[in-house]
């Protein structure tokens, strides 16, 4: 007997992830590590921009600039995390009978997980900017 092999995938199994999926298992992840970097780099650049450490910034309005781009993390995780509990009810009530769907489902489910932690992240960081001093040394 041959064996029959097949170059595609059966048709369920090609059903599309979309946009909003994808934006809700990689936005939060990408806006903390975006706040993470951008922030480090703004605050290392005004705080020690030769080879003596600074007690104040270069940039007055430093902390207002790190504020900004912080709001703006959280709003995209914020979203996120919106985003993965409707693409998870979405899929919670699909019939589970192509691989697609299972598929989908799936990756819902981890996108609350992700967007939930990495949202937490984001507001961690944000907390530490009253904490700690821009330019602490």
């Amino acid at each position: 007997m041959e064996e029959v092999t097949y170059s595609n995938p059966p048709a369920d199994a090609r059903l599309p992830v979309g946009f909003a999926l994808v934006f809700a298992v990689f936005g939060a992840p990408a806006a903390w590590l975006t706040q993470l970097i951008v922030n480090y780099a703004l605050s290392a650049h005004a705080c020690y921009p030769i080879d003596i450490p600074l007690l104040t910034p270069v940039w007055g309005p430093l902390w207002y600039i790190l504020i900004g781009i912080d709001m703006t993390a959280i709003i995209v995780a914020g979203g996120a995390f919106l985003v993965s509990l409707g693409q998870w009810r979405a899929w919670r009530g699909a019939s589970m009978t192509h691989v697609g769907e299972r598929r989908n489902r799936f990756i819902a489910q981890w996108a609350v997980l992700t967007s939930t932690l990495f949202s937490i992240a984001v507001v961690f960081t944000i907390v530490m900017l009253f904490i700690e001093p821009v330019c602490n040394w």
